[in-house]
């Protein structure tokens, strides 16, 4: 029906391993893990993908590299990895372009339907790509961008990306030359690659970048993964939201959590004084999950936490699904931090071993004050001291071993501060017993 809300099939979490921080402390980089994760789907759920592949096939790509098993021929490592992408595109409407370039263009093809045709044809041009040149990364971008630009108006809404494969650098290379409309995903092998600029790639368009600077047998291993992951996209403009809820609670720092061998690239910002913020993750593939670190600084409760709790953040988000564009809600979740009196639990039961240690020293000084130390068994009052201070004594042990335990039954129920605890528990519930009166 129209205007009803479509359900999310992405799954938004938070979680925290600290589950409480005392009352009367501050806690800052207060760390809070965010996790957006996109379900296994059908095919029939993905859009179909346009990809050009920019291969640099400078003289270094001839070159024979002593880290694999065998001398290798970097280009023939790529020719090999490329026939694995173009296999993982069959179907489902995908189309691949190549680009070849070295310090001007090689080869460069129109997007193909890879179909049976279309596999041959990029086969075809790929195996026949010889290196020559110098390397210049600008060329093939530039080539790469005006393909997908030409792209028919019906043809727009197709998910696009640039597949950029070099083992060199380009002194003159900058950030101006990366076309911004198309994430770029950049692959760097041997150690002669130059990551800054590879990396660059990546950031300005939300792309990755993978090095491979030894076994550059893994070419064929990564790129099959990157290319199963291009054409299983669930979710596309996907952003999280973050609000703090509480005004003496800022956002510090956001930081990805996601292991990964590729540096995938994201994007985040903090607004409103750092009480609000986004994580603009981009594409999720089927099956797939990232997580971010979002760290809080957060402020001594001061006496207006609700419950002993405090509300410290909400997170919510949107995306659209790659099959229609429709855009869907994330759910949203508020985090809720427990927020105990300080941890004096400990502090009571060293409290009453020295109270009871004082209570003993005092029968014995008045023990001695009456018989001058000396235990004189003639004098009656002495004897008579004596046995009152040992019926005192066994009297005090017990007591003691009484309240002690208590207060050790007491601190191991508050769990070492990490259990609730009544916001009226500011004193030791269990009051001091008072000394016995001399007799």
């Amino acid at each position: 029906m129209d205007g009803q809300a479509v359900p999310s099939v992405m799954q938004l979490s938070t979680f925290t391993k600290v589950t409480s921080i005392p009352r009367e402390k501050s806690y800052r980089e207060f760390p809070v893990m965010v996790r957006v994760k996109a379900p296994e789907m059908t095919v029939h759920q993905h859009s179909p993908v346009d990809i050009v592949a920019v291969i640099d096939v400078s003289w270094s790509m001839g070159w024979d590299d002593k880290y694999g098993k065998e001398p290798n021929d970097r280009l023939i490592l790529v020719k090999k990895a490329m026939a694995k992408v173009i296999k993982n595109l069959a179907g489902a409407q995908n189309r691949l372009a190549v680009v070849a370039f070295d310090h001007e263009i090689k080869k460069s093809t129109e997007l193909l339907e890879m179909n049976d045709k279309g596999q041959q044809s990029a086969l075809e041009t790929v195996n026949g790509l010889t290196p020559f040149g110098r390397t210049t990364f600008s060329i093939g971008l530039k080539e790469a961008a005006k393909i997908l630009d030409k792209r028919a108006a019906r043809e727009k809404d197709r998910l696009a990306f640039i597949i950029f494969l070099s083992d060199g650098d380009d002194p003159e290379f900058t950030k101006e030359d990366i076309p911004p409309a198309y994430p770029i995903h950049a692959f760097g092998f041997s150690a002669d690659h130059d990551p800054k600029a590879l990396q660059d790639m990546a950031n300005l368009t939300m792309g990755s970048y993978t090095p491979i600077n030894k076994d550059l047998e893994k070419i064929t291993e990564k790129l099959d993964q990157l290319s199963e992951k291009l054409v299983s996209i669930v979710a596309v403009n996907t952003v999280i939201h973050l609000k703090t809820m509480h005004s003496g609670v800022f956002l510090s720092k956001i930081e990805s959590s996601s292991a990964n061998d590729a540096v995938v690239s994201y994007k985040s910002r903090l607004a409103d004084g750092k009480q609000s913020g986004e994580i603009i993750v981009g594409d999720v593939s089927s099956g797939k999950e990232m997580e971010f670190t979002v760290y809080l600084d957060v402020p001594e409760c001061q006496g207006n936490c609700t419950d002993g709790a405090m509300e410290l953040l909400t997170v919510g988000g949107v995306y659209k699904q790659s099959w229609d564009q429709k855009q869907v809600e994330l759910s949203k979740s508020v985090l809720t931090v427990e927020r105990p009196a300080s941890c004096k639990e400990l502090d009571w039961i060293e409290q009453r071993v020295e109270y009871w240690c004082k209570v003993k020293l005092d029968l014995s000084a008045m023990y001695d004050k009456v018989c001058g130390g000396n235990g004189d068994e003639s004098n009656c009052q002495c004897q008579d001291l004596q046995a009152l201070r040992e019926t005192s004594l066994e009297a005090i042990n017990q007591a003691m071993r009484n309240d002690i335990y208590t207060a050790t039954l007491h601190a191991i129920k508050l769990r070492h501060c990490g259990g609730a605890v009544a916001a009226e528990t500011e004193k030791s519930p269990l009051e001091p017993v008072q000394p016995a009166k001399a007799v």
